[in-house]
């Protein structure tokens, strides 16, 4: 079992202890019995408890989350205690406390003496298993905080249940999936901790909910691996050591980078280095911090004469060294005991334990700066000098349990003292006065905080931490690390978008994301002579919104040495792309150092990649992985993205002229309410087109998959009255329509989220696009989109694209910094000519897909055989996409030409682009077969340029068999994707498939599918209500006779039709009933965010398949839904009732069908009741409304075959409110 799995489940054990302890001194769920009502040996626990439950009930609002937010704790703070225990135990701090053995009567060690001492205890619940666990706990709480009996959250279940929790805990050493060792790593209380919250995060992934501030810690919480905070800690907390000396051993037992080869800080006492963790979590950075820290002091005792005590260096460690803040309580706690436990490993059993911790959480409340300024007498002079001051320095510390540390109380202070600038300007005394006030001002906060912490012992302990935090907030520090929490601002609640925007959003916007604005606060932190280290996604290094923290850092950090570590492979529970970096407040002369391992996503061995490539620089050995580079220059491209890889020749380019100067690159519309707004082609039939340039709904661009050329138009817009419907929407919700003056312009669309390459495609005048589908339109500077369309299909846009935003999130303003050169009247021609063809072909193909708007009809036609016909297709699709390939290594070969990149910029390109494939070797059999084709082929004639391409291809005989065509257009391996797996050019490809003679079976099934859908959308439009049966005896056809039927009228043959009933994969009959449905549901499913919408539905009553129909959207109204009641479903009950009378029930199976009969008559009338049910309710589809609307009322009362919606997208349509 894993330790995840062993961890929930004590979680869940002491969960139900506490919730019953809590119900037993009258804390129940609905409500809290008066304590005079519960036994007197309750009473004071009890007394505590309801002045927690207070405190979180100022917070939440509610009895019923207080209760469980007070339980939560207790619950995590045994949990912690006794994890803290077994970790203790398991580095032999202690004699075994928890652990039990057999020689020990299968109790602990220390169990066993104290029942010696003890001897009364025996006959106890549990042999004094509990009051055994609280003398245990009061010994250590002679040293830790954690373990003294007024900790707030202290408290024991029964003897019974704490029996049964132990044995939970001792059973995880003994899991072989965990391991033997697994309490003696320094980092399992953060796994714990990590795994104990993912209750938590599960809720909040379910929820949807934006995230606020108290959601802050379990959106985006991940544990730092200590090879990351190795890295971090070496190069910030090591080299400030090493710029104070220089000539240190450190250097040889750490691994960092730039050391300084004399010295460039000046000398400090050891005890005056600060270390700051602003978003603690578990601890790592400080865990591991605490073991450099205690080679430094030894260095200093070793080498440079300070005379500390070897015995002292772990206690001073944690009271001068160390620092840390989390928003999580539970954090806090882990860390404070993590750090209590490192000191004692270090420093051995005669060492001191440190008396206090400088880590806390923020998570306390403060009353009103009014409140408790009655409390005090200040005369009036003091009033006048600071009182508005106090009052928002206590403001903003009450905020600190929603902001923890991006709360800035120092700013108050640091206004009464002088910066480095002005000092010269103050005397003496006026600097001691200055100062003094500052000092003065703090210790009355104090006073303060102390004022209203005497109310109560949960109180006392807010009230500590508060000063704690006031104290650690108002000074600087010579190192800061951190791995802060990553929630983008558009999921940012509205407390939390509110205080980031008033707080980090001027001078500089460091409000896209919540990690941005804690790289400002961690600069902030740092002192003069600072270093900053971090990890987080590594957007803020490329995309436009984050510009000004580029600019800030470029203009007043030194980066002293970046690692893009890339996709994965990093925190092992969660996908980022990540970036770590150290940052120096000192400028420097030296290059940053880079390095990218962006190339190896997901890959299971990256912190080894890292330790080899990282280790060669130390080393000074050459690795391609390893980039220098000036800082300066990263500010020589637009909006100053970190692009450190490319040559200097390449970054000019960018320097030039560029996108955004000869193209207009806009995003579209935002509807706020796609359901409501967008509806897929199939299900409308008032289209805008030529010949109906009023249809109220328009063609619309939204993305989609990897697509170019053409295609992907997939989406309707509601253009109602001109747009004046969707636009009296937004402003209603004080938005508008985004670019209306590049509505229904011709231009270039893109897909630009996604996992595979961006792909541009052209852009219709009959069209509108969104946000997602954001488009290119000519300025008039050069109107030629054709070409455009081509370059912008080029290896060296994507690869320069990359360059400017490597995530998969592609934006406007990326589009609008890539470097453009004016081509040549014959380039430009060359590569626009190419981009028709391969537009014109694209849209041929989409003729015969039932997905696309230009559908026409099925490949599969009357004819030959099905499997004839169907491989004729195939070899002509195939070459045709082939041609496109050609075509695409044509245009990729004339933009390396335009834009002149040197050998190496354009062996950069193909390194990380890969060769096309239309340049890959060819057999000549190949060769000579595809030239035959091609240029007998007059529906594309291909041009001299794509043949001399064709002609030049080096030939190779010994190409590779290729044995897989079965799986091509499998699960997105669609030719392009098929060649590229196979490295081979798709001129063999075509060839070897070809010979083959084989049809791919899931395409074939497909197509099959699409040309049966095809037929049955034909048979119920031309039927009088849009409904069929599938069964007899409704009172007309069923539809497996209508559909053979349809398809003798379209000119196949009996033997065709049985040919495609086989390909099908089961009986029509069986498809029909019980698969169709399904597929069609599936394969209009184009968009992950939007739901399915089928056009035609199947209705069934239910297992016993008292009726099955069809019906389409085209016709579905409330008058069909009545005729399904009358007709449909009365002319099969009189059936199942004539069959009924008729039987013989004397036999036995006469008597079992009668049975069955009677079972499938009640199917019959709950399903007409639910009809009954439906018409009450008003339904009434409009087919504009969508078919999530529409069919919503139906899937919840269990009327369709197969569920549509999942349970969020049901939810929504039931309540939609157009």
């Amino acid at each position: 079992m894993k330790l995840i799995n062993h961890v929930l489940d004590i979680r869940r054990l002491i969960q139900q202890a506490f919730d019953n302890r809590f119900s037993r001194m009258g804390l129940r769920k609905e409500a809290a019995t008066p304590v005079e009502q519960i036994p007197a040996e309750h009473q004071e626990k009890r007394g505590k408890l309801d002045d927690i439950m207070q405190d979180h009930l100022y917070e939440l609002g509610d009895y019923a989350e207080a209760r469980q937010a007070t339980i939560n704790e207790c619950v995590f703070t045994l949990f912690n205690r006794i994890a803290a225990i077994k970790v203790m135990e398991a580095k032999e701090l202690f004699p075994e406390i928890i652990t039990r053995r057999k020689e020990n009567a299968g109790r602990s060690f220390e169990h066993n003496a104290w029942l010696e001492e003890h001897p009364e205890e025996r006959n106890a619940e549990r042999e004094g298993l509990k009051h055994f666990l609280n003398d245990q706990f009061d010994r250590l709480g002679e040293h830790i905080p954690l373990y003294r009996s007024d900790y707030p959250y202290a408290l024991l279940p029964t003897a019974d249940e704490l029996n049964e929790i132990i044995e939970k805990f001792n059973a995880v050493e003994e899991d072989a999936d965990c391991g033997a060792d697994v309490w003696k790593g320094d980092d399992i209380l953060g796994w714990l901790y990590e795994n104990f919250n993912t209750v938590e995060k599960a809720a909040l992934k379910q929820s949807g909910d934006k995230t606020e501030y108290d959601k802050v810690s379990l959106q985006s919480q991940v544990y730092t691996p200590a090879w990351v905070v190795k890295f971090l800690v070496d190069n910030t907390l090591g080299k400030a050591y090493l710029e104070m000396y220089p000539d240190s051993r450190i250097k040889e037992k750490y691994q960092i980078a730039n050391a300084p080869d004399h010295q460039v800080r000046h000398p400090k006492d050891m005890r005056e280095m600060r270390v700051l963790d602003p978003a603690c979590g578990s601890g790592n950075f400080l865990i591991y911090a605490f073991s450099l820290l205690y080679d430094l002091y030894q260095d200093q005792m070793d080498n440079y004469g300070r005379d500390y005590s070897r015995r002292d260096i772990p206690k001073m460690i944690v009271e001068y060294n160390l620092y840390g803040m989390d928003l999580d309580e539970r954090a806090a706690q882990i860390t404070q005991i993590a750090l209590f436990i490192k000191a004692r490993v270090l420093g051995g059993h005669r060492s001191h334990w440190p008396s206090y911790t400088h880590v806390v959480s923020t998570h306390f409340s403060l009353p009103t700066y009014d409140e408790v300024k009655v409390s005090f007498g200040y005369d009036t002079s003091w009033l006048q000098r600071y009182d508005a001051a106090a009052n928002k320095i206590w403001s903003d510390l009450s905020s600190a349990h929603k902001f923890g540390s991006l709360v800035r109380v120092e700013e108050q202070l640091d206004e009464l003292a002088p910066d480095d600038d002005n000092h010269m300007l103050f005397s003496a005394e006026e600097m001691h006065s200055l100062f003094s006030g500052r000092n003065e001002l703090k210790t009355v906060i104090h006073n303060l905080v102390d004022e209203w912490g005497k109310a109560n012992s949960f109180s006392l302990l807010k009230s500590s931490e508060a000063k704690t935090f006031l104290d650690i907030i108002s000074q600087k520090y010579d190192v800061v690390v951190a791995n802060p929490p990553y929630t983008d601002s558009a999921d940012f609640g509205k407390e939390l978008k509110a205080f980031v925007e008033a707080n980090y959003k001027k001078p500089y916007k460091f409000n896209s994301n919540l990690y941005a604005c804690f790289i400002k606060r961690c600069c902030e932190l740092a002192g003069m002579d600072g270093k900053v280290g971090m990890i987080h996604p590594l957007t803020f290094m490329y995309i436009k919104s984050f510009e000004d923290v580029r600019k800030y850092i470029l203009d007043n950090w030194y980066i002293n040495i970046l690692a893009e570590l890339g996709l994965g492979g990093v925190f092992p529970n969660a996908q980022v792309d990540a970036v770590m970096y150290v940052l120096d407040s000192n400028k420097s002369i030296n290059d940053g150092i880079y390095i990218n391992l962006t190339k190896y996503k997901n890959h299971v061995r990256k912190p080894q990649i890292f330790e080899g490539v990282y280790n060669n620089y130390i080393n000074r050995v050459d690795d391609k992985h390893v980039y220098t580079l000036p800082q300066s220059k990263l500010k020589g491209i637009k909006s100053y993205p970190f692009i450190y890889w490319i040559s200097d020749e390449f970054r000019k380019k960018f320097g030039g002229m560029i996108m955004d100067e000869i193209f207009n690159i806009r995003a579209g519309i935002q509807t706020s309410n796609n359901n409501r707004f967008l509806r897929y082609p199939w299900e409308i039939t008032d289209l805008r087109t030529s010949n109906n340039d009023k249809g109220r709904w328009v063609l619309y661009a939204k993305g989609g998959p990897y697509c170019k050329w053409h295609g992907n138009i997939w989406l309707t817009i509601d253009w109602k009255d001109e747009g004046l419907y969707l636009q009296d929407f937004l402003k209603s919700r004080g938005q508008d329509l985004h670019a209306q003056e590049y509505y229904f312009k011709k231009g270039i669309t893109y897909s630009a989220a996604g996992s595979g390459s961006i792909s541009f495609r052209e852009y219709d005048s009959n069209c509108l696009f969104d946000i997602a589908g954001s488009c290119i339109f000519p300025n008039g500077k050069f109107e030629n989109m054709g070409y455009a369309l081509g370059v912008y299909n080029s290896q060296i846009v994507s690869y320069s694209l990359d360059c400017l935003n490597p995530t998969v999130n592609k934006q406007p303003n990326d589009l609008k910094r890539l470097p453009f050169v004016e081509p040549n009247s014959g380039q430009e021609k060359r590569i626009s000519d190419l981009s028709s063809v391969c537009i014109n072909i694209k849209k041929v193909l989409c003729e015969y897909s039932l997905i696309e708007p230009e559908f026409i009809h099925s490949p599969l036609k009357s004819g030959d055989e099905t499997c004839v016909v169907l491989s004729k297709y195939y070899n002509y699709e195939n070459a045709l996409l082939t041609q496109i390939l050609l075509n695409e290594s044509v245009i990729n070969k004339t933009v390396f030409e335009i834009y002149e990149l040197s050998e190496h910029d354009k062996q950069m390109v193909l390194e990380k682009e890969g060769v096309p494939v239309g340049d890959l070797p060819v057999s000549s059999s190949a060769k000579a077969a595809y030239r035959e084709w091609l240029t007998a082929n007059e529906e594309f004639p291909v041009s001299d340029e794509v043949l001399a391409h064709l002609d030049n291809l080096e030939e190779n005989d010994e190409q590779p068999r290729i044995t897989d065509f079965d799986t091509l257009y499998q699960n997105n391996n669609e030719w392009e994707e098929f060649c590229i797996k196979h490295k081979m050019n798709p001129v063999e490809v075509w060839w070897q498939f070809k010979n083959a003679n084989l049809l791919p079976p899931q395409r074939t099934q497909t197509l099959a599918f699409e040309l049966l859908t095809d037929v049955i959308r034909t048979v119920l439009a031309k039927d009088d209500d849009g409904v069929i049966p599938l069964g007899d005896k409704l009172g007309e056809e069923r539809l497996a006779i209508r559909i053979e039927r349809e398809m003798m009228e379209r000119g196949y043959s009996p033997a065709q039709f049985n040919q495609v009933c086989q390909l099908l994969g089961c009986p029509l009959e069986k498809y029909l009933q019980e698969r169709f449905f399904q597929q069609l549901s599936y394969h209009l499913n184009l968009f992950k965010y939007l739901p399915a919408t089928p056009f035609i539905w199947h209705l069934s009553t239910g297992s016993h398949h008292a009726m099955e129909l069809y019906v389409s959207i085209y016709k579905w109204n409330r008058d069909a839904l009545y005729r399904v009641r009358s007709i449909y479903a009365a002319n099969r009950e009189a059936a199942l009732r004539d069959r009924l009378n008729s039987l013989d029930t004397s036999t036995t199976e006469g008597r079992m069908e009668a049975q069955e009969l009677r079972e499938t008559l009640t199917e019959l009338q709950e399903f007409c009741q639910k009809v009954d049910d439906l018409l009450a309710s008003g339904y009434d589809p409009k087919l504009d409304d969508g078919v999530g609307k529409n069919i919503a009322p139906l899937q919840k009362r269990k009327m369709l075959s197969y569920e549509v919606l999942n349970a969020g997208q049901l939810k929504k349509y039931l309540n939609a409110d157009w």
